[in-house]
């Protein structure tokens, strides 16, 4: 008999977001007016979900402090951030995000 395991790859956790992590959903919020959901789909970050698409990915604790947007550059560019207020900066490449988002959803 053959024991299959499944890995937990892109399956919702538990949210346990850190303060700084739900003020950069807060912001991302404020900026877009969308409907969005957070959704911890891996222990490394926590993500900022527009319908079944990953809007922003980000990390904000002690030792990392950091905002992605896989919808619109290639591979995993993380920019690193000081403060949560610092993602107003990117409203660009998450206004670029949702029109691909609306684009293909």
């Amino acid at each position: 008999m053959i024991d299959v395991k499944f890995a937990d790859y892109g399956q919702s956790r538990d949210i346990n977001a850190t303060d700084g992590e739900l003020a950069i959903f807060k912001m991302l919020l404020e900026m877009t007016e969308a409907d969005l959901k957070p959704d911890r789909k891996s222990d490394s970050y926590l993500t900022a979900m527009l319908g079944e698409w990953d809007l922003a990915r980000f990390k904000y604790t002690d030792r990392a402090k950091w905002i992605m947007f896989p919808c619109v550059e290639s591979g995993s560019r993380k920019h690193r951030i000081q403060s949560p207020s610092d993602v107003a900066a990117f409203g660009d490449l998450m206004e670029q995000s949702i029109g691909i988002i609306n684009k293909y959803k």
